[in-house]
């Protein structure tokens, strides 16, 4: 199991309701970004697996957008953030969580 899925989470992409507010087409945002249309379509319906900096920073720009968070969000189901808030009220500032360390250890031994 990877790490997304281990820690279910949602990712919210706001760009498409940004264009709407501004009556703006992704085809105007093509044009002032010069990022290919299908890029700008599938960031905006999730179908990217990731995202490429270089353009999140350059629509930024040419919206005038200051805060990622305008643009997309994560959010974690509640049980993960518990979790991790009660993981966190024992970290000691060494790097990795005690239970982080515990993980890494049991990876290092299957090695």
């Amino acid at each position: 199991m990877n790490v997304l899925q281990k820690y279910p989470h949602k990712i919210e992409i706001k760009l498409d309701s940004i264009l709407i507010d501004r009556n703006m087409t992704q085809f105007q945002l093509h044009k002032l970004t010069g990022i290919r249309m299908a890029t700008i379509s599938e960031f905006i319906n999730g179908k990217k697996g990731s995202v490429n900096f270089v353009h999140l920073v350059t629509i930024m720009a040419a919206l005038r957008i200051t805060d990622i968070s305008e643009i997309i969000s994560v959010k974690f189901d509640k049980e993960v953030e518990e979790a991790w808030k009660e993981e966190m009220s024992n970290y000691e500032g060494r790097g990795l969580t005690a239970k982080q360390q515990e993980l890494e250890e049991e990876v290092v031994k299957t090695m």
